[in-house]
């Protein structure tokens, strides 16, 4: 088996596992606090939250991640639990819920009942994360650091469709127990001790139910797996691992594109069906490839060499498929009229052209990832220093953004720094702070 079959394989295990984590460390919140005292269980919280953290920093490590999605929807889940249960406890030891309920009412013994704590909280994070689908934190944070899901092959498209599964069935069954939960405490439930059905529906059942969704996610992966080893592994990727070179083309204020009826790859590749760069292509595997080896490439395929192509990006890590080199060229006249006496089928594109074809999801998914990750640096770079301070005192100042002058700018597009910066600058709400707490808890 490759290294490349191994790692895709191990990326559809991984995401069964994130969901026993948490699944586990959910229904261990909830089953512990039968034997533990509630004083303490702000403090589980609090530390299956600092597990998950140090979970979560370790994927970030990994060379080909798995997504992470799940666990930091859990970590927020243990810390809003924790703080929710904190509150009630002082609530209590302070006696100022003698002045919300009747004394008599009250038992200190058992000041809440961990499920309907953890439930709705868990569905509350659920939906939060679902509704902000890809701007989510850690979504973007991965984006950033591994490319986008067109960029990262199989297992890409994989972790986006089932993080947002994941996501939305842990939210369901949270959402079931909670309504279940609290139904029954209002309707059956009488503060004074536990009984038998009050611990099969705030334990045993939530604790099956989580159970029941881990078998169910393990025949879930077990069709992945099953049809990625009949289907994917036995299409072309058995010829080995490959990288794919692709060039943005540009000719003074315009980019060239091929139209989808005119891609030559429409029927082998899904993504043709779409405007595309006019020139990509696919060569044996290789760590790096350089300038010298793109001009090459593309003298090969075009018949000349622009004299000004240049390095944008790889995109050479959280990818188990294959490793990407985007290049950009810039065309003289002499060369534009070269290209398309070739290549008739080539459309000049002007700016506003591309913005309305990228918005109406007529491109690519890579060419979009391209254009818009050289849009995203280039206005940072323009805007902001390496520390994300403005360079302009004009406050919401926006500098130009015209394709003839990329040639002129030298940022270097393979540094993710400035998509941080775009995403987090002085212009961001408590700049200061937040940029002084994320120095110590992100990598």
């Amino acid at each position: 088996m490759s290294l490349q079959i191994r790692n895709n394989v191990k990326g559809i295990y991984l995401l069964w596992l994130n969901w026993v984590i948490v699944a586990g460390a959910l229904s261990l919140l909830v089953m512990i606090s039968l034997w533990v005292r509630p004083v303490l269980m702000p403090l589980l919280a609090f530390g299956l939250q600092g597990a998950l953290y140090l979970l979560l920093k370790a994927n970030r490590r990994r060379k080909v991640p798995v997504c992470y999605i799940l666990p930091h929807i859990a970590i927020r889940i243990m810390f809003w639990s924790g703080l929710v249960m904190l509150v009630l406890n002082i609530l209590y030891s302070r006696l100022l819920i003698h002045h919300l309920f009747d004394p008599q009412s009250i038992n200190y013994d058992i000041p809440f009942i961990t499920v309907l704590i953890v439930a709705p909280i868990t569905a509350a994070c659920c939906l939060y994360a679902l509704r902000r689908g890809s701007d989510y934190s850690c979504c973007i944070a991965c984006k950033i650091k591994y490319g986008t899901p067109a960029e990262r092959g199989f297992l890409g498209k994989l972790y986006t469709q089932e993080g947002t599964t994941q996501a939305r069935l842990l939210g369901i069954i949270s959402a079931a127990i909670a309504l279940i939960g609290w139904a029954y405490y209002f309707i059956e439930y009488v503060n004074v001790n536990l009984s038998d059905p009050d611990r099969f529906i705030f334990f045993i059942a939530p604790l099956g139910l989580f159970i029941a969704s881990i078998i169910y996610m393990a025949l879930r992966y077990a069709g992945l797996w099953n049809y990625y080893n009949n289907y994917i592994d036995a299409s072309s990727m058995r010829n080995g691992p490959y990288t794919l070179i692709r060039y943005l083309v540009f000719w003074d204020n315009y980019i060239m594109l091929v139209p989808p009826e005119n891609n030559p790859d429409r029927m082998a590749d899904p993504g043709a069906s779409k405007y595309d760069t006019p020139d990509q292509l696919y060569v044996s595997a290789r760590k790096n490839v350089t300038v010298a080896d793109a001009a090459n490439f593309f003298r090969s395929k075009n018949g000349f060499v622009p004299e000004n192509i240049r390095f944008m990006y790889s995109t050479v890590s959280g990818n188990a498929d294959y490793n990407i080199f985007h290049f950009l060229c810039f065309l003289t006249d002499r060369e534009k009229e070269t290209l398309l006496k070739a290549r008739p089928d080539i459309i000049p594109a002007p700016l506003g052209k591309l913005h309305e074809l990228i918005n109406s999801k007529q491109c690519n998914t890579l060419l979009s990832a391209e254009i818009i990750r050289l849009h995203t640096i280039a206005m940072a770079w323009k805007t902001y220093d390496r520390n994300g301070r403005r360079l302009y005192r004009i406050k919401h100042y926006t500098p130009t953004f015209r394709l003839r002058d990329i040639c002129n700018w030298n940022v270097d597009y393979n540094d993710s720094t400035w998509l941080r910066i775009a995403r987090f600058n002085q212009d961001s709400p408590f700049y200061s702070i937040r940029r002084h707490w994320k120095s110590y808890t992100d990598d």
